[in-house]
């Protein structure tokens, strides 16, 4: 299909299903009352949608229309055909990061390197400050309520286009403003520098010579020299890692202190998770606490003759009388009952349990599952937290396939910390803020991986 059209009917059936499915099993509408019009929404985004004479702009109304939910686990994505698009997919010659809160060009390519330094902050984009050009023509397609943590869409945004097509931008270095028009370009790109550019790698932290002792592709373990053990997981997916992990148990009892690096992680499976938080907490402990949307028609039927009009339940309660019945009715109606559910997990008690200082290291990009890790650890006031606030985004997903290729999700599960706290589009916030700098990526230095192990050093 690549990038042509499809029918007005194929068009009207997914802009529904997306409709539909949100509707009855978004897990936050609560925190949207009062500023979505969810039907109103769908009535606007329909011609937009029928407009549309190809499928890369019948996913951008698409994505347009989720964004309004405001969710990092409720997204659209589009066909791999229409990524694959020069007309769309071409790239500028550039690799961008939000650092310190300023947008820097943090890799070159080989034949833009005499034009655009590596570590310009980007100042305007074809005119419009680097904030009002993401606002105007990134941030109505993705979920940017905490912007750090929606890096990566920016960065795709703003370097994505049709080949060809330019793009100027003013960009400061050391005090100096320059002016550059780059071009976009589709295919494989040179870069000047290591296209990994900054790696978190406590290998290359000054002053300290760890010695690795385990690596696969679960995890990783590195010890100091005054025997702190330094683990690393970037993701909760990998189906080795409960089993792997508890392999190493024995290890791991004879370290002084624990860092664990999951500033890469982007979640996967709770079921690892919790395998992993046990090694630290033993026991029974609490890993989960979650509102769970439900729709009962015949409570929204009767709800419908009540005339609730816009006040709250507690003044309905006060004019009418509290009743389960009543309530239910009004939050049914409201898109606001909810099954509140916490669980817990219960460990093998055959297993030792790691009782030595432990420190977390976090970033915007520890998300998902690797959020409800730290919030496990947080809660049984296990861990001290070191970093920046994570992602600020979890929950299970509904995920769908679209016909025309591309495909959605819905979030249908509100996690919050056990007591009730809320961390979805904040993060979970560090007990010991530190985030990386522009100099310590200049010069590889892993500031945060610095503090950590200091952290654990403090409590010995």
């Amino acid at each position: 299909m690549a990038n042509g059209n499809i029918d007005s009917e194929l068009k009207t059936f997914e802009l529904s299903l997306i409709w539909k499915e949100a509707e009855y099993n978004f897990a936050f509408w609560e925190r949207l009352a009062g500023t979505l019009d969810w039907d109103k929404a769908y009535r606007d985004a329909l011609p937009a949608v029928l407009k549309t004479d190809n499928l890369y702009d019948y996913y951008l109304e698409l994505m347009k229309f989720t964004a309004l939910l405001r969710d990092g686990h409720t997204r659209v994505w589009m066909p791999k055909s229409v990524e694959e698009l020069p007309d769309y997919m071409s790239k500028l010659p550039i690799m961008t990061r939000l650092i310190g809160g300023e947008r820097v060009i943090t890799n070159v390519k080989r034949s833009a390197a005499d034009t655009v330094k590596r570590w310009s902050v980007i100042k305007r984009v074809n005119g419009l400050e680097m904030e009002e050009y993401a606002k105007k023509y990134i941030y109505p397609y993705i979920w940017h309520e905490k912007t750090d943590s929606a890096d990566f869409w920016i960065d795709k945004f703003l370097r994505s286009g049709k080949a060809g097509s330019q793009v100027e931008l003013e960009m400061g270095n050391d005090g100096k403003v320059e002016t550059a028009v780059l071009t976009r370009t589709y295919g494989a790109t040179d870069w000047a520098y290591d296209t990994r550019g900054f790696v978190y790698d406590a290998k290359g932290t000054p002053g300290e010579n760890l010695r690795q002792v385990y690596k696969s592709d679960s995890h990783c373990i590195a010890v100091t020299e005054d025997n702190i053990a330094v683990i690393t997981i970037d993701t909760m997916m990998n189906d080795n890692l409960p089993k792997e992990f508890s392999a190493n148990l024995p290890l791991l009892e004879t370290a002084r202190g624990y860092v664990i690096d999951i500033r890469r992680n982007s979640g996967g499976n709770s079921t690892h998770a919790d395998a992993a938080a046990a090694a630290f907490i033993g026991g029974e402990f609490v890993n989960q606490r979650s509102l769970h949307p439900i729709h009962i028609g015949a409570y929204k039927a009767w709800a419908r003759n009540q005339n609730f009009g816009d006040q709250s339940y507690e003044q309905i309660a006060a004019e009418r009388g509290a009743s389960d019945w009543r309530e239910k009715c009004y939050k049914i109606l409201k898109r606001a009952y909810y099954e509140d559910t916490v669980s817990t997990h219960t460990c093998d008690g055959n297993s030792p349990v790691l009782s030595a200082p432990l420190v977390v290291l976090t970033s915007a990009d520890t998300a998902s599952v690797a959020e409800d890790f730290l919030i496990t650890l947080d809660h049984a006031k296990r861990a001290t937290i070191v970093g920046s606030a994570s992602f600020g985004s979890t929950g299970q997903p509904l995920t769908m396939d679209l016909e025309s290729g591309g495909g959605f999700q819905i979030c249908t599960r509100h996690n919050l910390y056990p007591d009730g706290r809320e961390f979805i589009n904040i993060g979970v916030q560090p007990h010991i803020p530190c985030e990386l700098t522009l100099d310590d990526y200049k010069n590889g230095i892993d500031s945060v991986m610095n503090r950590g192990l200091q952290a654990v050093r403090e409590q010995f």
